[in-house]
């Protein structure tokens, strides 16, 4: 019985792959699939800042859309002393699926102290 050379096992390598040195293709993805939450909270905090003048406090929810994503974000609108009685807005911010802003509306405005219940 003679040994077939051109048939490939599963130890041998195909001919084939043997005469190319060119590496796989590189698959490429949108910039969106390499992006994590992280990444696009962060982005979108600047955006506002920037957009709004008003430092971002915090981030208190996030979803992913069919369209991008949308967060709730909190600002603080004056800073006052006591802290206590800060002024803070609440932002409803819309990003496409690359995280830049596309909109923002301002919701309510509460003191900081009133965190917590109904505005």
């Amino acid at each position: 019985m003679t040994e077939r050379t051109d048939i490939a096992t599963p130890s041998s390598p195909r001919p084939e792959a043997l005469e190319s040195k060119e590496p796989p293709p590189v698959r490429t993805r949108k910039r969106q699939a390499f992006s994590t939450a992280v990444a696009i909270i962060a982005r979108a905090r600047d955006e506002l800042q920037h957009l709004t003048g008003y430092k971002v406090d915090s981030v208190s929810a996030f979803e992913r859309t069919d369209d991008g994503w949308r967060l709730s974000v909190t600002v603080v609108e004056l800073r006052r002393i006591p802290s206590a009685t800060d002024v803070l807005a609440s932002y409803e911010v819309i990003l496409d699926e690359t995280g830049d802003i596309v909109t923002y509306h301002r919701g309510s405005r509460y003191f900081r102290d009133q965190v917590g219940q109904d505005q």
